[in-house]
């Protein structure tokens, strides 16, 4: 049975650990986590995390692990990452403030950073046109940074340093069995026909093959990647310029490819497809002035991007399939149609997966102002 951890809870918890608290709320983001914001005493704000077991991991076996790519989730890690990406690579991450032991579980207690997310920037400043390139323009800055810190091999970014599994040197190698893995949790959820899970299979084995030349560590050396940058898991000031990055559990040592199709997939999408091309414009200019290392050249570069992408879609295909709470009701078999696209065509339709983010949070189509 699965221990959901309350607002009484985690005050009991940190109360426990000799930590007062003035007020408490819980934030209902993340995954994998309660998240509750807590006010100390002296005014001080803070965030408390507790590890959740997610509804689409329960009775999948039986570990608390990243759905992307498998890695193993601690709040160690998590420490590991904050501190490494702010000292590495230069970018805001929460400073560290325990981790503490409880009845009802190993919790974390870290720094409230300011400003606010990007969805609600963007809401915030009317749906402008010129604080959405100005914060694709400062990712690109930040994102240039990141990708500067390299590594020998690709795998899960652990806590100590660790990079797992050990020795991988092309990225195909530490891809098939994540795809795999993917489509077996498919079969069993029945989102595909027996006839169409044959073509996905063949299609992503067959692609992955025609791109290990492209996934090499020469090729493709493994750089710090965040892999989920979406509108929600980062903090930005009122024009846009991030000043926190906090969903950082998912951290590879991975192809910038990696990072790349995220932003492709969730955040240059945000509005329509005149300023898809104007955000990643914006994007790379301001990472090509903080001497990106990765910037994509040919189209080559492109089809590794695309490829990811729909990797995406099939584990949101997935994910999504029979979730139903009025909103992503129809999310999986929408990813799923996109998907399909994408093997007929080659052609990742990145507009209507920005329309499906849509749904839920409601941005116009274009921008309102200037």
């Amino acid at each position: 049975m699965i221990n959901i951890v309350t607002e009484e809870k985690a005050v009991a918890a940190l109360k426990e650990n000799g930590i007062d608290v003035s007020s408490i709320s819980i934030i209902n983001e993340g995954a994998n986590h309660f998240v509750f914001q807590v006010i100390l005493p002296d005014g001080k704000k803070a965030i408390c995390k507790f590890t959740k077991i997610r509804e689409t991991e329960n009775n999948q076996e039986g570990m608390h692990r990243d759905t992307l790519l498998g890695g193993l989730l601690s709040l160690e890690r998590e420490a590991y990452l904050f501190r490494m990406i702010r000292e590495k690579a230069g970018v805001p991450t929460p400073k560290l403030y325990g981790i503490y032991d409880s009845r009802y579980g190993k919790f974390i207690l870290i720094e409230w950073m300011k400003g606010m997310s990007h969805k609600a920037c963007m809401a915030n400043s009317g749906y402008s046109a010129s604080v959405f390139l100005n914060s694709m323009y400062e990712l690109g800055k930040d994102f240039a940074r990141v990708h500067q810190v390299k590594f020998n091999s690709y795998g899960n970014i652990m806590d100590n340093g660790i990079i797992e599994p050990e020795g991988i040197t092309n990225f195909a190698d530490r891809f098939l069995p994540i795809i795999e893995r993917r489509l077996k949790k498919c079969a069993i959820k029945g989102v595909f026909s027996n006839e169409d899970q044959a073509k996905v299979e063949l299609f992503f084995k067959q692609r992955l093959k025609v791109l290990r030349p492209l996934l090499d560590l020469k090729a493709a050396p493994p750089t710090l990647v965040f892999t989920d940058m979406h509108a929600e898991n980062f903090f930005t000031d009122n024009l846009g310029k991030p000043t926190a990055y906090f969903d950082l559990e998912s951290s590879q040592a991975a192809p910038a490819a990696l990072e790349f199709y995220g932003f492709r997939f969730f955040l240059f999408n945000f509005y329509d497809e005149e300023f898809f091309e104007k955000a990643e414009n914006a994007f790379f200019q301001g990472y090509a002035e903080q001497h990106g290392p990765f910037i994509p050249s040919c189209k080559e570069d492109l089809e590794v991007i695309d490829f990811l992408s729909s990797c995406r879609l099939l584990e949101l295909s997935e994910s999504y399939w029979g979730w139903v709470d009025g909103i992503r009701d129809n999310w999986g078999k929408e990813m799923k149609k996109i998907l399909f696209y994408y093997i007929d065509t080659g052609l990742l339709d990145y507009m209507s997966v920005g329309n499906i983010w849509r749904q839920r949070d409601k941005q116009p189509c274009h921008p309102l102002k200037e």
